[in-house]
């Protein structure tokens, strides 16, 4: 067996464990020091929506399935279920060494990026710089800041998985594939299957070229073997999953990423099945926007004008100052580009590395990560590349389901930093002969000069934005572009002035005229300097708050006002949120609006055929034509959430279920959906499919009250003297639910377009509805067992791998 030498074999990576640890510290200190937290939009909303399930968690110890918090009523899956894979979020605890959620996402990401490049034989200080860069790439921070914890957690797994893959594919084909079950079990368990679905195009790419190098050296059994290894690994992970995966890819069918059931709608982009392009491409790169991967401020960025530039002194001048300037530099933005101010960077140092490792790292892993990149940028660019992108929206499996394309940049950048890292180390490797010296003086040269370039002759860019056209005064616009032009030098210089650093040390390094651990450190520092201090722009003092777990926890004067006179079932509007799509009043309220990218679909087609019409309309307090918001049984409206007075009571919301006189009969979803939103009186009649109901006529006279409720169950009392046809204000959802009238089995129906309907025989009963898909009673103790599987595939595999090197040693 091969002598362990402590300072040669383990220092190093206790070394990076600290190093890790100490940057997460300290880059969120206000966390760890002040005892504030990190500001997240997106977590707010989600902890709102997801209240009620906690609740009834906490109360109960049972999971609830099914939500009433957000858009009438949806499953709860995506919200806030627990499944039967505890034993990976565990493992998930312990590999990011217990930190909290979510700044343990960037230490995960840092230590993933470590042992991907472990894999790969990259030496440990080239790791630590490799792994900065990735895990405090500003694609991560502005995630986290944004509240995309599940995406940017997803994405930190990325590196363990192809790190996992690499190795599988060398002489540790056991613990490569125990990793890789493993690392996959924590990829797909954080539930972002967009960035699971980017990475098995970098693993893909991989295996294909894994393939024709196999077939060419004639080593195509191996290829197979240690295919097989990994796809076994692979079903370990989606096991460990299966319940989540599942019910994810059910409700996918049913939501606003599924197929509608309508013909026609008035927006032909609804038609088809997954995202209409124009909301899966709103967000997309501009054409130059990937160049803030070398230099950030290349077409500016989110960050308010400098205090001390031309736009400040030019408004000074004109007598804006104080809070009042500040308010004026951070509304005129620095962005000049065609679309957002988002600003993904690699590093200039990455990219000098980058381009060295071209030159210079084996063609397979050249050509691998080149498309890599490149696939990578041409996504970004959405709607502004539209013959490739609109034909892989159409013809690609899955890839319509997804929108925000410019999540597709942490290819490119995941790329960057393994081909720059790769580079490193095959230059630290071999001799520094004439050949190697040419490549490296080339590859900075080319970098560090464009960025002299670009900064010497900043001028010749018109740095003009459509924003400028709201700005009358001409001598503010020029300011204003004298402000973006010194932003853009800055940085580029910034650039050329890191490359040049980097470049001299590592040739001091290789002409041996400085020491290795000098060399070392300084090489590390100035690659974590340029990312740490490019990152730092994109999070302040003020994305924390040491109020955030107490703003919007408790109910204000509007909610309490409520809470006193509400009833089971009753619906609310917020009517003082900016948008339908806020969902901040559901932690206290059951909302008919909400905050979730999954909807109903047909939910969703009534939301923008009518309901937002009427939410609108609403708050002139004209309620009794409003028939969408009313059979929602939406009875209050908040106008001013301060006030005890600030709500409005409506009297013809129709309670949480009633009897209809008339059944309008329809045959197709078409004459559902258009007759749901032309209904006069949903009181009177309701709208249903011919083949769904027997009865001919219904009775309106009689009662029906809700009497019991809980996420996932309703129960209720009725009392009719003749045969009749009930209405229940809950939405419908075809999978999962078990309908039962005194006991007996019973089965629900659609009426109007998204409500639930039940035929009821006259006479007293009880009626229940329960949410129980057999998916998560199944599920959860198949997860269990394959999360078993999970971790004993990975001790098993690292303890063959140890004991074959033992014995070969």
């Amino acid at each position: 067996m091969r002598k362990i030498h402590f300072q040669k074999d383990v220092l190093p990576h206790i070394l990076a464990l600290l190093a890790f640890l100490i940057i997460t510290i300290l880059f969120f200190s206000p966390e760890y020091f002040d005892n504030k937290s990190l500001s997240q939009g997106d977590i707010q909303q989600w902890e709102a929506s997801a209240q009620e399930l906690i609740e009834y968690r906490e109360a109960t110890g049972e999971e609830g399935l099914w939500t009433n918090s957000i858009f009438g009523g949806m499953p709860a899956y995506l919200i806030s279920v627990k499944w039967g894979n505890g034993l990976i979020k565990a493992t998930h605890a312990i590999y990011t060494f217990g930190l909290p959620h979510p700044t343990r996402i960037v230490f995960a990401s840092m230590l993933s990026f470590y042992v991907m490049l472990l894999c790969f034989k990259v030496r440990p200080y080239v790791a630590i710089m490799g792994a900065i860069a990735f895990g405090l790439s500003s694609y991560n921070i502005i995630g986290l800041t944004a509240g995309h914890n599940a995406r940017i957690s997803a994405v930190s797994f990325m590196p363990l998985v192809m790190g996992a893959v690499h190795l599988a594919f060398g002489k540790y084909k056991w613990l490569g594939g125990g990793l890789a079950a493993l690392a996959l079990a924590m990829e797909i368990r954080v539930n972002h299957l967009q960035i699971t679905y980017y990475l098995a195009f970098i693993v893909g790419i991989y295996l294909v070229l894994r393939l024709i190098e196999a077939i060419q050296q004639k080593e195509f059994k191996v290829f197979i073997e240690r295919s097989l290894i990994l796809f076994a690994a692979l079903i370990l992970a989606i096991g460990s999953t299966f319940g989540e995966l599942y019910s994810t890819y059910e409700y996918g069918k049913y939501s606003n990423r599924g197929q509608s059931e309508l013909s026609q709608q008035t927006n032909e982009e609804m038609n088809q099945d997954g995202l209409a392009p124009s909301y899966a491409f709103q967000y997309s790169n501009g054409i130059w926007d990937p160049f803030t991967l070398f230099i950030p401020n290349a077409l500016g960025g989110p960050g308010p004008l400098p205090p001390d530039g031309s736009t400040a002194e030019f408004l000074s001048q004109n007598g804006i100052r104080g809070p009042q300037l500040q308010q004026y530099l951070r509304a005129i933005p620095t962005y000049w580009g065609k679309e957002s101010a988002t600003t993904y960077y690699a590093g200039a140092i990455m990219i000098f590395l980058m381009l060295l490792g071209f030159m210079t790292i084996d063609k397979k892993y050249v050509i691998w990560l080149g498309l890599v990149a490149l696939l990578g940028i041409l996504f970004s660019y959405g709607r502004n590349l539209p013959g490739f992108n609109y034909f892989m929206f159409d013809y690609f499996p899955g890839y319509n389901k997804f929108r925000s394309v410019t999540f597709t940049m942490v290819m490119p950048i995941f790329s960057f930093a393994l081909i720059g890292c790769l580079a490193l180390e095959k230059v630290l490797s071999e001799p520094f002969d004439q050949k190697s010296q040419k490549k490296l003086l080339i590859a900075a040269g080319s970098t560090a000069g464009l960025a002299l370039l670009l900064g010497i002759g900043a001028g010749i860019f018109g740095f003009r934005s459509s924003f400028d056209i709201q700005m009358t005064q001409e001598a503010l616009v020029d300011a204003v572009i004298s402000d973006r032009k010194s932003l853009f030098r800055s940085d580029a210089l910034r650039a050329f002035a890191l490359i040049s650093a980097f470049t001299l040390v590592l040739y001091l390094l290789l002409k041996e005229k400085v020491k290795v651990n000098i060399a070392a450190a300084l090489l590390v520092l100035l690659a974590a300097g340029d990312i740490i201090s490019t990152s730092n722009r994109f999070i302040s003092g003020a994305n924390y708050s040491s109020q955030q777990l107490n703003r919007g926890i408790y109910p204000g004067p509007a909610d309490q006002a409520i809470a006193q006179r509400a009833e089971l079932g009753d619906r609310v509007i917020n009517l003082s949120t900016p948008s339908f799509y806020d969902g901040r009043s559901s932690r206290f309220h059951s909302l008919i609006n909400g905050y979730h990218g999954a909807r109903i679909r047909r939910y969703q087609e009534i939301i923008d055929n009518g309901l937002i019409d009427q939410f609108q309309k609403s708050a002139s307090g004209q309620l009794e034509d409003l028939h969408l918001i009313n059979m929602l049984n939406t009875r209050f409206l908040i106008k001013d959430p301060s006030s005890p007075n600030g709500i409005i009571e409506n009297p013809y919301a129709l309670g949480a279920a009633w009897f209809v006189n008339t059944l309008q009969k329809v045959n197709t979803a078409d004459e559902e959906f258009s007759s749901t939103l032309s209904l006069q009186d949903p009181r009177e009649t309701a709208v249903v499919n011919q083949s769904e109901v027997s009865i001919s006529n219904s009775s309106g006279n009689g009662s029906i009250d809700l009497v019991d409720y809980h996420p996932g169950y309703w129960k209720y009392k009725s009392n009719n003297s003749s045969e009749g046809f009930a209405v229940f204000s809950e939405i419908y959802y075809p999978k999962g639910f078990e309908v039962f009238i005194d006991g007996e089995t019973a089965k629900m129906c659609k009426a109007n377009y998204i409500l639930r309907g039940l035929e009821l025989p006259a006479g007293e009963h009880t009626i229940e509805f329960k949410f129980a898909p057999k998916i998560y009673s199944i599920g959860s103790p198949i997860m269990f067992v394959m999360s078993v599987l999970v971790l004993l595939s990975f001790i098993g595999g690292a303890y063959l791998s140890l004991k074959k090197e033992s014995h070969n040693g």
